[in-house]
């Protein structure tokens, strides 16, 4: 599935010092999936080699692409 991305989760990206790459894996392969709306969901993935804890991914899928709203990082997930 294509991956999009919004000039605000660019922005982040950059400021946060993620890749493409680590989001799409976020995506890909999350450790958990939180829905926030039919379409909506928080993706998160404890990646490897960085020491800002749990990536966090908030995205839209219209069926055919990832609409990446924004990128966290230090994401925790609170039961």
């Amino acid at each position: 599935m294509e991956i999009r991305y919004g000039s605000h989760a660019v922005e982040r990206m950059i400021q946060r010092g993620i890749s493409p790459q680590e989001v799409q894996d976020v995506l890909r392969n999350p450790d958990g999936v939180i829905a926030q709306s039919r379409d909506k969901v928080i993706a998160f993935k404890r990646l490897g080699g960085r020491s800002d804890n749990t990536i966090a991914v908030v995205a839209v899928d219209d069926g055919r692409a990832w609409s990446v709203i924004t990128v966290m990082t230090h994401f925790e997930v609170r039961e």
